[in-house]
């Protein structure tokens, strides 16, 4: 029974909702008949107060002139209404959507319908006084609504202006997006979710705001005004995930008013069932959105902009981690790596890399909340996808040498957060699989590297060496040789002295590396190569220096006896054809020993 009737009430709040125009029309014309009416009856202890107070006679009032106030009331509604319609109009030329706004503002709608309503009970005064009767309904009108509305309406006037201003617009949309979420953890308002049509009403609520927040944000050119409205986005989708494990499970249902979306128009059944089933799907209108502006915002050349929209996504994944929403972690793992493939097409058709050198970093932070919360799995293949992208910018990088830089970037997000799971002692074997994809980001599948020291950035390298040196401070030897057997591989490409030149180069780079740049990034001035453990270069160098030797003697053994057999079948006065084919390919082994031998 107790239910039931919540439900009633309930379905009259959500009625009222849906119809608010309807509601405050009928909510004013019931305050002015109550008011009227009670009026009415007080009216004999009204007028004694007067007279006795402000010596004012009742008679006086029958012989007022009533025809005069219709016009008074059309000329205060002509006022406040032309105002309005003006003030909106110019409004809406730069924040669309303001009138859908307005007409969910309670304030004006009260208002607007105070106005006509008490102009309508003037004109039925002024024509049924005499056979109503009814002096009090004319001191109620003449000396309570006319001076009311007159009062308000400049205090109104000066609302209108300011609900008008783009930032005030953008607070109200999250306002009123933030009260309907809160509203759905309600009971009352969850015993309705039965009704197909209430949840379709909220889902319909919830996502048209997302499309709102979208249009203006495309529409508006202020970088102040779409800083706040990016802003507001990633609120409203991380007070919605912590509120959305109170809603009726109803409410996730994949209704027509989902599928009818245009984020949502080309989804097949099993995807329907899929976003029903996780509940995500006004996280993933959210992050389209998201994903829409960012394309938009990247290719306007607005860096800052396209950075901001990266740090919302990564927060929101933050949040999921630490509601442990884990659900919405390949949502947000597909939005990232949408960035980065759309980023790199940026950077190779227009030479600029700042899209990925920021997203880099954002993509980074989420990785270290993959580390905090030990979500081993995401976290190998966050490195699996930074290998990726570092793997497809190398292949572009040849006709865009600017782009080299990212993969040091992305080298240097990794090295950070290897650092981290070193220090929180992760199991060996983990650590040793991810040092293995960082030392492949300098060797790309299929990239020349025979003119590695002209063509090529050395940047990675000094950050492997960064992460080798701090190995050596923590006594990690082991995992430090791993380190240096793969910096020796560069001796495929080079003379023994010049390898050690280039490797010197590097050692000096990193020991004049201070943690700042001398020049602003959109990182402030932060160094990426710098390293706090360049005193431990020296033991780096004795590593390498230990390796190399034991690697060249063996190269030098290997290619000995290659040409001891070369030199006995080349001793032989006739050959047979096997025996030449053989002499061939043993020339062409010890021609190519060096590289092999280092590049295994």
């Amino acid at each position: 029974m107790n239910n039931n009737i919540t439900i009633f009430f309930a379905s009259i709040l959500n009625l009222i909702n849906k119809n608010r125009s309807l509601a405050s029309s009928v909510i004013v014309l019931s305050i002015i008949l109550i008011s009227d009416s009670l009026f009415h009856q007080l009216y004999p202890q009204i007028i004694s107060l007067l007279e006795q107070f402000f010596n004012i006679n009742k008679d006086a009032h029958g012989a007022v002139d009533l025809t005069f106030a219709p016009e008074i009331w059309g000329g205060v509604l002509a006022t406040v209404l032309g105002t309005l319609i003006i003030v909106i109009a110019i409004a809406a030329e730069s924040t669309p959507k303001l009138m859908d706004l307005f007409v969910r503002d309670w304030i004006s709608l009260i208002f607007i319908w105070f106005l006509i309503l008490a102009s309508i009970h003037s004109t039925i005064i002024m024509y049924y006084f005499e056979p109503m009767n009814r002096l009090s309904s004319v001191m109620l009108n003449t000396y309570i609504y006319l001076p009311l509305s007159s009062i308000l309406s400049l205090p109104y006037i000066f609302y209108i202006l300011l609900y008008s201003k783009t930032d005030n617009v953008i607070k109200k949309l999250y306002s009123l997006n933030i009260s309907d979420i809160k509203r759905l953890k309600q009971k009352p308002i969850q015993l309705t979710m039965n009704d197909i049509k209430v949840i379709e009403h909220y889902q319909y609520q919830l996502m048209s705001t997302i499309d709102q927040f979208d249009d203006l944000l495309e529409y508006i050119s202020f970088k102040e005004a779409q800083t706040e409205i990016i802003r507001r986005v990633g609120d409203t989708v991380r007070v919605y995930m912590m509120n959305k494990d109170s809603y009726n499970a109803k409410f996730f249902t994949a209704t027509d008013t989902i599928r009818n979306n245009p984020t949502f128009r080309t989804y097949i059944e099993h995807q329907y069932k899929d976003i029903e089933d996780r509940k995500t799907f006004y996280e993933v209108k959210s992050f389209k959105m998201m994903g829409n502006a960012y394309i938009r915002k990247m290719e306007n050349g607005e860096y800052e902009l396209a950075s901001l929209i990266a740090n919302e996504i990564s927060s929101v994944g933050l949040l999921a981690l630490e509601l442990k929403q884990d659900n919405l972690i390949t949502d947000i793992n597909i939005r990232f790596n949408t960035f980065m493939r759309f980023a790199i097409k940026h950077a190779v058709r227009n030479n600029e890399p700042r899209n990925l050198y920021n997203l880099a970093f954002h993509y980074s932070t989420l990785l270290q909340g993959y580390v905090d919360k030990n979500k081993i799995d995401l976290l190998k293949m966050g490195y699996f996808y930074f290998k990726f992208y570092s793997n497809e910018i190398y292949k572009q990088a040849a006709n865009n040498p600017s782009l080299y830089f990212i993969v040091d970037v992305l080298t240097t997000e990794l090295k950070k957060i290897s650092i981290l799971i070193s220090e929180k002692n992760w199991d060996i074997e983990l650590q040793e699989h991810l040092l293995k994809e960082i030392l492949q980001l300098d060797n790309p599948p299929d990239y020349p590297k025979d003119d590695l020291d002209q063509t090529v950035n050395n940047g990675v390298r000094v950050l492997q060496i960064g992460l080798a040196l701090h190995y050596i401070k923590i006594e990690n030897f082991d995992f430090a040789e791993t380190i240096v057997a793969d910096v020796l591989d560069d001796l495929a490409y080079f003379d023994n002295q010049t390898y050690l030149n280039l490797m010197e180069g590097l050692y000096n780079r990193i020991r004049f590396s201070g943690p700042t740049f001398w020049e602003d990034t959109d990182r402030g001035n932060t160094n990426i190569y710098y390293s706090p453990d360049s005193d431990k270069i020296d033991d780096f160098k004795k590593i390498l220096s230990k390796q190399m030797k034991s690697r060249l003697e063996k190269l030098d053994r290997d290619v000995q006896f290659l040409r001891l057999e070369l030199d006995k079948l080349n001793s032989k006065e006739e050959k047979t054809p096997l025996e030449k084919e053989k002499i061939i390919d043993l020339e062409e082994k010890i021609n190519t020993r060096r590289k092999t031998f280092f590049i295994k």
